[in-house]
C-alpha cells in the first residue's frame, strides 16, 4: 500500500501580511485581515470574547510590529486530512493556539514559530501512525 505525502502548511508571506495590516479596511484581502486579527486576539486575549478599545488597539500593534508567522492549512489539502483523521477540525485551533478556522474556506490558520510549528506537527501525525 502506497502513502500519500504528507503536505507542508502554507506559510504566508510576511510582506502580504504587512501589506494588508498596512491597507487595514481598504485591503483586498478582508478575509486575512480577519483572520489576522482573530490570531492576535486568540494569543494576546485567549479565551476572552469582547475586547475593549484599548486592547482593539494592542491587537492591531501587535499586527503592525510583524514578529509573528502566519501559516495556513487549507482544508484540501492532505496534512489537514492527516490531522482531522487524528481529531475534531475545531479541536485543531486548542492543538496549534493561537488558531482559527476561517468560517467560508475551513481552513486552519495559526499563529506559531515554523520549528515550534514543525515540532508540533511531527509530534501529532507521528501520534496518529501508532
Amino acid at each position: 500500500m502506497r502513502r500519500e505525502r504528507i503536505s507542508s502548511p502554507e506559510r504566508i508571506d510576511p510582506r502580504l501580511v504587512a501589506r494588508t495590516i498596512d491597507e487595514g479596511a481598504r485591503t483586498e484581502h478582508v478575509t486575512l485581515l480577519d483572520m489576522l486579527f482573530e490570531l492576535m486576539e486568540s494569543k494576546l486575549y485567549p479565551g476572552k470574547d469582547e475586547l475593549d478599545d484599548d486592547e482593539h488597539t494592542e491587537v492591531a500593534w501587535a499586527l503592525e510590529d510583524g514578529d509573528d508567522t502566519v501559516s495556513r492549512f487549507p482544508r484540501k489539502s492532505s496534512l489537514y486530512r492527516a490531522l482531522t483523521e487524528r481529531c475534531d477540525a475545531d479541536a485543531l485551533t486548542s492543538m496549534f493556539a493561537p488558531a482559527v478556522i476561517g468560517e467560508s474556506s475551513r481552513d486552519l490558520y495559526t499563529l506559531m514559530a515554523p520549528k515550534v510549528l514543525s515540532e508540533r506537527i511531527a509530534e501529532l501525525v507521528g501520534e496518529s501512525e501508532t
